[in-house]
């Protein structure tokens, strides 16, 4: 028999139940996020007194998920900082990541000849965040922050560069492309098997029309350019960048997404238990049976882990297959 325990650390107090939890991890969004339900008020056990949970929880506070069951699994799903307390009922504790520490260092600074690493550097300079060892190497002629937040300064990072920006689950800073936050670590789902869901669906790459356009203001020119990559008439992705300074680097980032995007293989997402454990950055081995020329390898996007009455499940979203 599989029972569900928790273990849910919020500054000095712990709660072994709540009403719901649901965490969300994605390489896609610059912060993960926890949404914590649970009554309006609780006793302490050492002395009977009881507390209610706005007096004693406060934006600032350390959070700590532990999830499992009970002699199978046990694992930490979830460390940050409570940002909000929601008085609804039930009571909602709203977390984010270390994300939470950058919102409150105001940056003003300018660079010449610089690199993303630098910037990046500043940004989390005077915080416990550290970079990751996987950011690459990318040459800046310029950048600018003008009285922005750190979290402002990697979201216009972000955009300007179309990159994924991110806490990891060591808690180290990633920017860099999509794919290259690979973890090297693998689930399995087999389709007919181990599923609470499947929304996958099985696409040929001749299917998928794709039109990938990149856009740009020549420095010298100070002229708009755009270079254009896969189908007419089909879906478009595109991405408006202002710190381009090697035009054969952006057509082969262009080609890059084109290829990662056009593949025969799953679109969607399965829903799973707690374990297999799976998180983003994965890669998600898809067993069919039945269909063996349809198995593969795919990154794993985004992943929504709830728990509650209801039991535990896990909503693997996935990219690429690899």
């Amino acid at each position: 028999m599989f029972i569900l325990t928790c273990k849910i650390e919020i500054g000095k107090y712990i709660f072994h139940s709540v009403n719901e939890v649901e965490i969300t991890k994605s390489v896609t969004e610059l912060v993960d996020m926890a949404v914590i339900k649970m009554p309006t008020k609780f006793k302490i056990r050492s002395n009977n007194e009881q507390k209610y949970i706005e007096e004693v929880i406060k934006p600032g506070d350390s959070v700590k998920i532990t999830l499992g069951y009970e002699g199978k699994y046990e694992g930490v799903e979830f460390t940050g900082i409570v940002k909000k307390v929601n008085p609804k009922i039930p009571m909602e504790i709203h977390c984010e990541d270390a994300m939470w520490l950058l919102r409150r260092k105001n940056i003003s600074k300018s660079w010449k000849k610089t690199t993303l690493k630098e910037v990046l550097q500043e940004i989390v300079s005077g915080t416990e965040i550290k970079l990751s060892k996987k950011i690459p190497d990318v040459a800046l002629e310029s950048w600018i922050i003008r009285s922005k937040n750190g979290t402002q300064a990697l979201q216009e990072i972000k955009e300007t560069m179309a990159m994924s920006v991110f806490l990891e689950d060591d808690g180290t800073l990633y920017c860099g492309l999509q794919q290259s936050t690979n973890i090297g670590q693998r689930v399995k789902y087999d389709l007919n098997y181990n599923l609470v869901e499947n929304n996958l669906e099985f696409k040929t790459a001749d299917e998928k029309k794709i039109k990938v356009i990149y856009s740009w203001t020549d420095k010298k020119t100070n002229k708009k350019k755009t270079y254009t990559a896969g189908d007419e008439g089909g879906e478009e992705r595109k991405y408006n960048l202002t710190a381009v300074y090697d035009e054969k680097v952006l057509q082969s980032m262009a080609d890059k997404v084109l290829k990662e995007a056009k593949y025969d293989g799953f679109e969607g997402d399965v829903t799973s238990f707690l374990i297999p454990f799976a998180t983003r950055g994965m890669t998600a081995e898809l067993i069919d049976k039945e269909h063996k020329n349809r198995e593969g390898n795919y990154f794993i996007k985004q992943v929504v882990t709830t728990y509650g009455t209801s039991g535990a499940r896990r909503k693997v979203t996935i990219g690429n297959r690899l």
